[in-house]
């Protein structure tokens, strides 16, 4: 039989309070199924993003680790975040030990990149399997004692501080429409802003610019399926920020 870990008491209704506010803040709640887009990417935070996984992403590759590069950051977490939110709208009282069984699978090519978990995590496979099993058995331990909206809430708290213009969140097409127009020449306020930076960043990928209606429809629903070398000009790239937020 699984263990939580530690024996923890249900999560207080002050707590939750100020979860959901906070959360209102962000627009999830104006969002068709915002709730559990949010708690969606706070489990792949808590579960896979801040742990050993980012040391191998800031590690130099071997000759048996694959470089695990922003791209493939990208395609990786944009992918498990629709895992998770589909498997939360299952009624599967297992659904959690699911994601931890797709997380820790180590033969599967990643949707969009070259190689599986064993190639870009060798040498952290130990620590990344310990982090994804401590923390589904921690959002298992909550899950089964609170109501179904409440551990949403519980789950996407992780969420509350970080960026909300994320994939699937309710800034996120905003985000793509702004770099649409940007590809498309319509921002010039943008190209002087960041035309510098834009320079060093590099062309944008022929495969980005062949279709911007598709690139727009991949963006919004599926980024992964632009490839892992694509996302990786969009990682960290301003073309993406919302006008609210660029100089």
């Amino acid at each position: 039989m699984r263990k939580t870990i530690g024996e923890r008491q249900p999560v207080g209704e002050d707590t939750l309070d100020w979860a959901r506010q906070r959360l209102r803040e962000t627009g999830v709640f104006e969002t068709q199924d915002g709730l559990r887009w949010a708690a969606g990417h706070g489990l792949v935070l808590s579960v896979w993003r801040n742990g050993p996984i980012e040391d191998a992403h800031a590690s130099q590759p071997t000759s048996r680790r694959k470089a695990l590069r922003d791209g493939t950051m990208f395609a990786r977490n944009t992918w498990l975040t629709r895992q998770a939110f589909d498997l939360l709208g299952s009624d599967d009282p297992f659904r959690l030990y699911a994601l931890e069984d797709l997380i820790l699978d180590r033969e599967m090519v990643w949707p969009g990149c070259e190689g599986t978990l064993t190639d870009f995590g060798w040498g952290f496979l130990g620590g990344i399997k310990k982090q994804v099993k401590q923390y589904i058995d921690m959002f298992r331990h909550f899950e089964k004692r609170l109501p179904p909206d409440d551990f949403l809430l519980f789950a996407g708290a992780p969420r509350i501080g970080t960026h909300d213009g994320h994939y699937g969140m309710p800034k996120w097409p905003a985000c793509v429409d702004a770099a649409m127009r940007r590809l498309g020449g319509e921002d010039e306020e943008f190209l002087h802003e960041w035309g510098g930076l834009m320079t060093r960043i590099g062309p944008t990928p022929a495969p980005v610019t062949a279709d911007l209606g598709t690139t727009r429809k991949l963006l919004l629903e599926s980024p992964w399926e632009l490839g892992d070398e694509n996302l990786g000009w969009f990682a960290w790239n301003p073309i993406m920020e919302p006008p609210d937020t660029t100089p």
